[in-house]
């Protein structure tokens, strides 16, 4: 099975799987839910599965599928049909203020919670009651996240700073150094002149 499947129900004909006879001892494997013990198709009353540990526990202020959120506004058009929408809550965001996974397979964030709105959805559990609520990206956040100063420029100005106590002056771009301050700065140089010499 690749599609998505969902068995939102404890199948109501069985116990775990195994058809109960009539005296009660266990008989053999349930034809309903294929001995798995969940369904998909309770056909009438049923109880509900336990929720997965991987679907939030719920859904969050932004939640996409609160009423009045931009998703829904927009018509879901964002909001996959066939695949998990995943929560954004612990997940980087970058200065532009995009939720960004540390590591995805086939397009999925690993390691991301399933939204719990998009399961209530799913599972024909009741949506979030309260409307969607903002809740911006804050600078602090991002910086806080990715720091003040990426790092290959902050590499370059501590190599920069450290050449100008051994220099006459050091590049006023330490990440674009001019023609001559390479020839006098660049790392390494100095032993290959030494050794043509």
């Amino acid at each position: 099975m690749s599609g998505l499947f969902i068995a939102p129900w404890k199948c109501p004909f069985c116990v775990g799987g195994i058809e109960p006879g009539p005296d009660g001892e266990a008989r053999e494997r349930c034809l309903h839910c294929s001995g798995s013990g969940l369904t998909d198709d309770p056909c009438g009353e049923a109880e509900r599965a336990p929720r997965p540990p991987g679907v939030m526990r719920a859904p969050c202020a932004d939640c996409a599928f609160r009423r009045g959120s931009p998703e829904l506004e927009n018509q879901g058009v964002q909001l996959p049909d066939d695949e998990p929408f995943f929560c954004h809550q612990g997940l980087p965001v970058n200065a532009f203020g995009a939720y960004v996974p540390v590591a995805t397979f086939r397009g999925l964030p690993l390691g991301a919670m399933v939204c719990a709105g998009w399961w209530a959805l799913k599972t024909g559990e009741p949506l979030p009651a309260k409307p969607y609520r903002e809740i911006p990206v804050t600078e602090a956040q991002v910086e806080t996240a990715w720091g003040h100063t990426p790092s290959a420029y902050a590499k370059a100005l501590e190599y920069a700073k450290t050449i100008a106590g051994k220099t006459a002056g050091p590049s006023p771009d330490p990440v674009h150094p001019s023609a001559s301050d390479q020839a006098t700065t660049a790392p390494g140089l100095d032993d290959t002149r030494r050794k043509e010499d």
